[in-house]
């Protein structure tokens, strides 16, 4: 009998676990009209608003149970967009100025804050920060009136180009795939946003079909083919492309979502969440063709949402203007119905195709159980030139691309380290 009770405790509380809804998850104090949120972790976020010259930050470390708040010495302005790596290490842009917005980084929880980036007296203040949490945030970008990037973790940062005259774009409306394809909404004009594919060495306008002209939302899928956007006045309707941007479909995501909206694609999966302006969240399992409410625990005017992916498992939080926050941990799979004849039976890596190639070639691995991948590009003589995956990997075959753009031609090698398995092919760039 006892036996029995203990499992049937276990089993209610691994469903309240990963329940696949949003729960209560504390509250921060009078935290700014737009507060936005980072998650780092499990149990990691960052908070972060205030209004005019009064910054306000918190965090939590614990899962939500308490928010501490983070001394912001040395932040001058509002916080229009934070990004957090670990529950020590934050970046955050200021915003509602003209010009000479500062970024700032912190490693000690915000007990020091250094101005790492200032925009220039009229280049506007920062609206958008992201890095690439799938390859170590090794890969970031800030905008503001400019566009800048990072490639070393955030210690410096260089001016893009981007081909328009200004990039103003909405709050928290950028999007980072890998160190190649990223791009941001616009907010004039019609329905567009901006995009490279090859490191900022072009962009183009991508013309969404969808009504409006404040793009607020943008996402895609680690593929780079498959993205959704959306502007503050299209709801219901957003704009779907599985052709990396060139064409756009309409998509119905249902009432109940309006206003101003995020949405967040959750790497090497096919699920989306969209967050809209009056605090309704829905979700996709099947890249982004149909949508189903998320239920919130009677928590209402969200303003930002954000996720962190760990082997079978999406962490999320959402932050609300009175200071709520709830979270949710949706269990991958159970949402896209993953079954044992889809779980690969051993761990495998297959040889890139096309081979040789110039300058993009696709790379195919099968991972039988959750573990860290980390998939490497190496030159000739074995020393490694670019990090393709490094992150948790649920079981499953998954592919990945390596642009050799700014590669020489000749040979190389690509290596999977997962767990215990390792294995090395050939691939030659011919230009």
């Amino acid at each position: 009998m006892k036996k029995f009770t203990f499992l049937a405790v276990s089993l209610i509380f691994a469903t309240l676990l990963y329940s696949q809804d949003w729960l209560p998850a504390g509250m921060v104090t009078n935290p700014g009209i737009r507060p936005s949120i980072s998650v780092a972790g499990p149990n990691s976020a960052w908070v972060a608003d205030g209004e005019l010259t009064a910054p306000k930050i918190f965090r939590t470390t614990d899962g939500g149970l308490n928010w501490l708040p983070v001394p912001v010495t040395g932040i001058t302005n509002e916080i229009f967009c934070v990004w957090a790596i670990t529950n020590d290490v934050a970046f955050v842009g200021e915003g509602v100025v003209n010009g000479g917005a500062k970024l700032l980084r912190t490693t000690n929880a915000g007990v020091n804050w250094s101005v790492i980036l200032t925009t220039g007296p009229t280049n506007g203040h920062f609206t958008g920060l992201a890095f690439t949490k799938g390859i170590g945030n090794r890969f970031g970008l800030a905008i503001a009136e400019r566009i800048y990037r990072s490639s070393n973790f955030g210690n410096n940062w260089v001016e893009l180009n981007p081909g328009t005259v200004g990039v103003s774009n909405a709050q928290n409306s950028l999007m980072i795939v890998d160190n190649e394809f990223y791009g941001f909404g616009l907010n004039n004009g019609a329905a567009r946003i901006r995009l490279t594919t090859d490191n900022s060495g072009s962009w183009s306008t991508k013309n969404v079909n969808v009504t409006g002209n404040y793009t607020s939302a943008i996402a895609f899928h680690t593929n780079k083919l498959l993205g959704v956007a959306a502007t503050s006045t299209s709801l219901p309707i957003i704009g779907r492309t599985t052709d990396g941007g060139t064409t756009w479909t309409n998509i119905d995501v249902g009432s109940n979502v309006t206003g101003t909206c995020y949405l967040t694609w959750i790497p090497y999966t096919p699920v989306v969440y969209i967050l809209g302006q009056n605090g309704t969240i829905k979700r996709s399992t099947d890249n982004g063709l149909t949508w189903v409410v998320t239920p919130t625990p009677g928590v209402t005017n969200l303003t930002h949402f954000d996720f962190y992916h760990l082997a079978n498992v999406v962490y999320g939080y959402a932050v609300s203007s009175n200071g709520n926050v709830i979270k949710l941990a949706d269990t991958l799979a159970i949402l896209t119905g993953l079954n044992n004849n889809q779980i690969p039976s051993e761990f495998a890596l297959g040889q890139n195709y096309p081979n040789p190639f110039n300058p993009s070639t696709t790379i195919s691995y099968s991972i039988a159980s959750a573990v860290n991948v980390r998939l490497t590009v190496l030159d000739a003589i074995g020393r490694e030139v670019d990090v393709l995956v490094n992150e948790n990997k649920t079981a499953g075959n998954y592919e990945a691309t390596w642009n050799a753009v700014n590669f020489s031609s000749g040979i190389y090698f690509y290596r999977i380290e997962a767990g215990d398995f390792t294995d090395t092919k050939k691939l030659i760039l011919l230009k």
